[in-house]
Parts: structure tokens; C-alpha cells; sequence
């Protein structure tokens, strides 16, 4: 099966779901005078979670603008694979500084842009004031509060969220009708939007990974097992094996650490209504649990690390 992520990925904006002010704003981008196409706005920030369409939609627009010099004049790049000013003054500047091919501007679309050093940012800035007559950059980012003051008050930012229930659930379906998947799969696509948060991008590469011949393998993998983790969260009160119980949880059930931050709630809330944990002791696990939600998107080793470190800081906090 070709990669569904890949396979289904929108080649216009109009064919994206939602997204209503970047479609109403992306044709006075351009103007076309005295035979040309002149920029009227140099760069845009995408911001929003993983999955939620910011590279999908920078190719769309690229598509749609660039029309059949895309190939040539559409430039993407991920900061995360070199952060520092080096790689914006080496590799970006010359490239802006060329001419388009066969066209009168080109994109340059820069995915994680949070990740590239302030220096780094402040020399894009330069380079993006200088250049933003022929060049469209497109800045995409999971937190905008990481680009510096300085970019922000220059570009229109468009914040992606994920897809509501709605329309995350009619586009899987879709999906699931076009690739002829089994129809017992259509009953647990809201499970499986849920499970993802809207991520559509998570929700592909599921399916993707799924026997499509197993009428129930969707609903085995959308089915929501909180026992193992409440094992755990029990095991942290005691003297239990917490280490082997943490990695058997991601992997041999293939928890990712979001799962186990969703089922970490789930348990202290079941053990404080059952009388197990008091009202003090329950808040100061969430408390703790809120912390490591906020270190997850940061976090670059594994997620077995990731669960044990948490584990480890409960029990030194103590129950």
C-alpha cells in the first residue's frame, strides 16, 4: 500500500479542511503587473501542533502559486537538522539571492523553525527583509512563542489546529471508502481520532501499519487498556518492579509517551474516586504529571526513558 499520508496529501489549499483565513488571505499574496507576479508579502509563520497540516499546506500553496514551475522554485528545508547561523548565512542567503526558474519568485518553506538558535533567526531576519520582493518564506514552528519577538512582529502568523470531529472523522472515512479497507473499520474511527487529538497525519500511519484483511485490527489498536498503567501507577506507592513495568508498557504494547500521559490521568483520577489516594496526593500527582506533558515535545530520547524518568521523579517526590 502507498504511504497514505503521503498518498491523500491535499495539492491545493481549497482542498484542505478548515484553514479559512490562510484561503481568503493567499491570493492578495501575489499581485501580477505589467507582465510580472510581484510579492506583496514577503514571509508568513505556520504554528500549530504536529500533524495538523502546516507542511501539507506551505506545498499546497506552493502548488497553487507556483503552478507548474513548483518543482524548480519550491524550496523546503527542516531546521532541526541544522540549527545555527552557519546554515542560514551558507545555505539560505545564496539560495534567496538566486533568481526564480521560469517564474517570477520562489518559496522557501523552513519546517521547525523554533528549533534554529536566536542568532540564527535574527540573521533570517535580515535576510528575509532584504529578499521578501522575490522570495515567499514560510516559517512553520510547534511553539511561536520560541520565534524571536523580531520575526513575529514582521510576519502574519496562521495558527493549525487540529481538525474538529466532524471533519477529522468524514476524512477518514473517505480515506478508508478510497482504499477499500474493511468496513468494520468505519465503527471506530472516532476512537481513533480521539486517540490521536485530530492528528491526521498519526491516524494515517496507523492504518497504514494495520492488516487490512483484519476486520478488527482498528478497533484493537483504537481500544483504550488503562490496566496496564494503573498497574504502574500502583507499583510507584509500592516496592513494585517499576522498571521492567515501564518498558513492557511501550515496548510490548507499543505505548507512546503520549498514551501514557493520557493514562497516568485517567488512573490517579480512578484511584482518587475510589478512595485509594486522598484529594492533596491526587493534585500533586497531576501537578507532576502537568510538568512532564510540558517537557514531552522537548523530550529526544525515548519514550522508555521518557516513562522512566517520569516514574523515577514520582517516586523521589513521594506518594
Amino acid at each position: 500500500m502507498t504511504q497514505l499520508w503521503m498518498k491523500h496529501r491535499p495539492d491545493r489549499l481549497n482542498d484542505m479542511v478548515g484553514l479559512e483565513e490562510l484561503k481568503l488571505d493567499v491570493p492578495n499574496w501575489v499581485v501580477y503587473e505589467q507582465n510580472k507576479h510581484k510579492l506583496r508579502c514577503g514571509g508568513v509563520i505556520f504554528f500549530g501542533s504536529s500533524g495538523t497540516g502546516k507542511s501539507s499546506g506551505a506545498r499546497a500553496i506552493g502548488m497553487d502559486l507556483l503552478g507548474d514551475s513548483f518543482s524548480q522554485n519550491f524550496h523546503p528545508f527542516n531546521a532541526s537538522d541544522d540549527r545555527g547561523i552557519q546554515f542560514i548565512r551558507n545555505r539560505l542567503k545564496p539560495l534567496a539571492e538566486q533568481r526564480a526558474v521560469g517564474h517570477d519568485f520562489k518559496i522557501i518553506f523552513l519546517d521547525e523553525a523554533d528549533g534554529l538558535t536566536n542568532d540564527a533567526q535574527d540573521a533570517l531576519r535580515e535576510i528575509i527583509e532584504s529578499t521578501g520582493t522575490h522570495v515567499l518564506w514560510i516559517l512553520a514552528c510547534n511553539r511561536i512563542g520560541r520565534i524571536i519577538p523580531a520575526l513575529r512582529s514582521r510576519l502574519p502568523a496562521y495558527n493549525f489546529t487540529p481538525l474538529n470531529g466532524d471533519d477529522a472523522e468524514g476524512f477518514i472515512l473517505r480515506i478508508i471508502e478510497q482504499e477499500d479497507l474493511p468496513q468494520e473499520w468505519l465503527d471506530s474511527v472516532p476512537q481513533l481520532v480521539k486517540k490521536y487529538k485530530g492528528d491526521m497525519r498519526a491516524c494515517l500511519k496507523l492504518l497504514q501499519t494495520l492488516n487490512p484483511k483484519d476486520a478488527d485490527a482498528l478497533s484493537r489498536s483504537v481500544e483504550k487498556d488503562t490496566d496496564g498503567i494503573r498497574s504502574l501507577y500502583s507499583a510507584m506507592a509500592g516496592a513494585g518492579e517499576l522498571i521492567e513495568l515501564s518498558s513492557d508498557l511501550v515496548i510490548q504494547r507499543g505505548y507512546s509517551r503520549d498514551d501514557i500521559i493520557d493514562g497516568m490521568h485517567d488512573a490517579i483520577i480512578h484511584h482518587y474516586n475510589e478512595g485509594d489516594v486522598g484529594q492533596a496526593v491526587a493534585l500533586k500527582h497531576l501537578m507532576i504529571l502537568g510538568q512532564w506533558a510540558a517537557r514531552s515535545s522537548d523530550w529526544l530520547s525515548s519514550d522508555v526513558l521518557f516513562l522512566q524518568s517520569m516514574v523515577g521523579d514520582y517516586r523521589q517526590r513521594g506518594f
